[in-house]
């Protein structure tokens, strides 16, 4: 089945967004698991190719990539089940409830897996109400966006936010070109129960560390390089969050997750979404590493 979609001579906004909203829908229903293989590029375009190569999903005969001679495709039934062979068979991981979320981008160009471990939880604040699940991601791309990683985090359930940690805890990244080796995913799978616990104690110093709104003020515009509307969105951010958490580093944090997890994503990239989410926490993730973060708290 083709994923080239016949449009009329003159389509409509509301023809083109059914179109591409129809689209999406075939892409994803087909899960992480839809069959691709490699093509010497030559073989599509008829053309010399100097020994490219393209990554075609099968099912829609959507060219995702072309990479050259080195590239090796892993595919994401290989990734996949070799990580959950690692969770599972894990000393360290309890997997008793363990949720598993998949989600693809980019028609199937970039692959997200969320294991969310309610066993592995850190507990925040009077009551212990405010709860956060130990959140691993496992990401592989047959575009050429992003190596193979795992990376850890954690799942915050008030508000589902996605919890990110600094960019060198417990990721682990593999080359395409290099392989991937199962017993270095075993290593950093159990290194991230510790380095969970570790982040929970800083999490919960961050609870009584107070961040006036001045504080606050000069994060968000370090955060926001120069863009207005970002400015004013986390401010609107950082004020809700500050009602219910305190006038915290805890509430500045969470201001910054909640924005990675929900704020408004253009309609257009609505199915791209798990991979911009991905991004924003990137980007949140580098931001802990600013002096200014450590100075704060």
């Amino acid at each position: 089945m083709s994923a080239v979609l016949n449009f009329p001579t003159q389509p409509s906004a509301l023809n083109l967004i059914k179109a591409r909203d129809e689209a999406a829908k075939q892409h994803a229903a087909a899960g992480l698991f839809f069959p691709v293989g490699c093509q010497p590029l030559s073989e599509l375009t008829g053309m010399p190719d100097r020994g490219l190569q393209a990554v075609v999903r099968k099912d829609t005969n959507t060219v995702l990539a072309v990479h050259g001679q080195r590239y090796s495709l892993i595919k994401n039934s290989e990734v996949y089940e070799r990580v959950d062979a690692a969770i599972r068979e894990s000393d360290v991981l309890d997997t008793n409830g363990m949720e598993i979320v998949d989600s693809i981008a980019y028609e199937g160009g970039r692959s997200i897996r969320s294991y969310i471990f309610p066993e592995h939880k850190i507990s925040i604040g009077r009551g212990r109400r405010d709860v956060t699940n130990l959140r691993l991601n496992v990401i592989n791309s047959y575009d050429g966006s992003t190596n193979l990683r795992i990376n850890m985090g954690g799942y915050r359930l008030v508000c589902a936010n996605g919890m990110v940690v600094g960019t060198d805890v417990s990721n682990y990244v593999a080359r395409h070109t290099s392989g991937f080796k199962v017993d270095e995913v075993k290593q950093r799978v159990a290194a991230s129960v510790e380095n969970f616990v570790t982040m929970g104690n800083q999490w919960r110093k961050w609870s009584k560390e107070p961040c006036s709104d001045e504080k606050a003020i000069g994060l968000i515009s370090e955060f926001a390089r120069g863009s207005l509307a970002m400015n004013n969105k986390l401010f609107d951010i950082w004020m809700n969050e500050s009602k219910t958490l305190g006038k915290t580093m805890w509430a500045f944090f969470n201001a910054l997750t909640y924005w990675s997890t929900h704020a408004e994503i253009k309609e257009a990239s609505i199915p791209n979404a798990p991979a911009i989410v991905l991004e924003r926490e990137a980007r949140v993730s580098r931001f802990l590493g600013n002096p200014l973060i450590k100075a704060a708290a």
